[in-house]
């Protein structure tokens, strides 16, 4: 999947600050949490290049670390000069942003680093794959478990957020994720209607009721509103498809991975929907997707079975390896997912946990890192995640603090939180000034009082 890069980290550091201190990538304003009819202003909180570690690409289990978040912000940045996105309004400014975001400037910089990001976010998912079924029966079966697989993720996810304390809130979070990854690409390969020479993929009745998913939750369809919110494993999903589209040497792997999505897209929203827009107030609009057994043998059939026979062995293992390779994301996504999900729903077991560490750390004399902010009215904190656990403690001011879109926490002198590393959050300074500090949470200490 992730090609050799063309610039070492020695000389890709430079290209990818530039790329970066574009405009319209800067970090986000508080009047900023939602980019209103944009969709050239992407804040990817470029000051985090100056140390971020590059040189190294990630594995599975750092895969929703700072560095994999702001990589894949700039891919999707990059990806999408590729499309023609409007805004519903054109004014002065966007227009001034539009012409910026499709410089000539923009998109050489951003086809420098390319090749060097994605090797640093998807080089553990090629590695992830060491074999592929070798025939087209093989792959059938492969299918089919991935199927039941995708079906069990969808009865447990619905579940969990009809069981939420806050149900409308999770299923709010969980739609944003998916209308991401739906403007970026079809919910679907519609079987009937490939064109087998360029490989033309059609929006179908999934994508309407993704839509109408969104339309319930009071989430505007257009791309990209809700940047700031994007899970790094939704981004992922989304360029991997992206990365595969836009390079005609992963043509085939790209049917594969539109193979493994149709598979986890028929299996999610024919009961997600209907109690997702029943939750959120919206009006009811009934799955017309295909039975899951006619989901599978429409694949085999009208995919795999027609492209391995027109052009051989080669093409049938690009396809495997799509498949397989996109799995491996999905699975990281879910995992992804739901511990936010249950970080956002767990709010006073963390604020508990932050005040016995607290107490430990001060009465034990522990000496820890720590990082002291002092910031000003207004200032803002682009969503974020760290790479080790942390505690939020705040000595003055005031403070807003959020873990997901729609829900925010209000902090005072005395508050804290403990903040698990690879969750996503942001904050604002809500009095003339604010002083908070970040002891880092070893492990041992961890395991000893938290």
């Amino acid at each position: 999947m992730a090609p050799t890069p063309i610039l070492d980290v020695e000389r890709v550091t430079d290209p990818l600050k530039v790329y970066a201190e574009n405009p319209l990538f800067r970090s986000a304003q508080f009047s900023e949490l939602v980019i209103d009819d944009n969709p050239y202003r992407r804040p990817v909180r470029p000051e985090d290049l100056t140390f971020i570690d590059y040189s190294t690409p990630i594995t599975r289990d750092r895969a929703m670390e700072l560095s994999s978040l702001i990589a894949h912000r700039m891919l999707l940045n990059i990806y999408d000069t590729r499309r023609l996105l409007l805004p519903v309004t054109f004014t002065p400014e966007r227009w001034a942003d539009y012409r910026m975001f499709y410089s000539e400037q923009n998109r050489l910089l951003g086809d420098a680093v390319r090749p060097f990001l994605e090797r640093h976010v998807f080089g553990y998912v090629t590695e992830a794959v060491q074999e592929v079924p070798g025939d087209v029966e093989a792959l059938a079966v492969r299918l089919a478990a991935i199927r039941d697989r995708r079906e069990g993720h969808a009865a447990g996810l619905s579940a969990y957020v009809a069981g939420s304390p806050d149900p409308v809130r999770a299923a709010t979070t969980m739609t944003l994720q998916l209308q991401a990854s739906a403007l970026n690409a079809p919910m679907r390969l519609r079987t009937d209607v490939v064109d087998v020479q360029g490989f033309d993929v059609h929006r179908g009745e999934l994508d309407e009721l993704a839509r109408g998913v969104s339309a319930a939750a009071g989430l505007d369809f257009q791309a990209h509103w809700y940047f700031q919110y994007y899970l790094p494993s939704t981004l992922a999903i989304m360029n991997y498809l992206n990365a595969a589209y836009y390079d005609h040497t992963r043509a085939f792997r790209f049917i594969g991975a539109m193979c493994a999505r149709t598979l986890d897209s028929t299996a999610l929203l024919p009961p997600y929907a209907p109690m997702f827009t029943a939750l959120l107030g919206g009006q009811d609009r009934p799955a017309r997707a295909a039975a899951p057994n006619d989901v599978v043998s429409g694949l085999v059939d009208g995919v795999v079975r027609p492209l391995a026979e027109r052009w051989g062995p080669d093409a049938l293992a690009e396809i495997a390896r799509g498949v397989e390779e996109y799995t491996v994301l999905q699975d990281v996504h879910d995992g992804d997912l739901m511990t936010q999900l249950r970080w956002i729903d767990s709010t006073q077991h963390y604020v508990d946990k932050a005040r016995r560490l607290e107490r430990a750390i001060r009465e034990n004399g522990i000496q820890v890192k720590l990082d002291t902010f002092v910031e000003s009215w207004e200032e803002c904190s682009t969503t974020h995640v760290h790479d080790e656990d942390r505690l939020l403690i705040i000595e003055s001011g005031e403070m807003e603090f959020w873990n997901c879109f729609g829900a925010t926490h209000q902090f005072k002198p005395g508050d804290m939180m403990f903040i698990p590393k690879h969750r996503l959050h942001g904050s604002v300074v809500q009095s003339g000034e604010c002083v908070y500090h970040q002891p880092v949470i070893t492990e041992e200490i961890d395991r000893r009082y938290g």
